[in-house]
């Protein structure tokens, strides 16, 4: 199993607002999802800033997030300090 398709599986287990009489289980699927993305970007950029603070390039943290490194850049250069070396 690729660990795309392990990670996929594992989010479909997160069931925090299924179960929920309100909504529909597309709905409550959609919830979740919106926490995780959430808390995911908050990693993400909590795992930049140390990369850089480490001394790890921009192209190779662009590298590992399968972006370039202006992208990477333009997203959290500002975040981590700004140093767009």
């Amino acid at each position: 199993m690729s660990a795309n398709a392990s990670a996929f599986d594992h989010v479909l287990g997160f069931r925090w607002r299924q179960g929920d009489s309100s909504l529909a289980d597309s709905e409550a699927r959609l919830h979740d999802l919106g926490v995780l993305r959430s808390v995911l970007e908050e990693v993400v950029e909590l795992s930049v800033a140390d990369a850089r603070a480490d001394g790890v390039t921009w192209a190779r943290i662009g590298d590992a997030l399968g972006v370039t490194h202006q992208a990477v850049i333009k997203r959290y250069g500002k975040r981590s300090g700004g140093d767009c070396r």
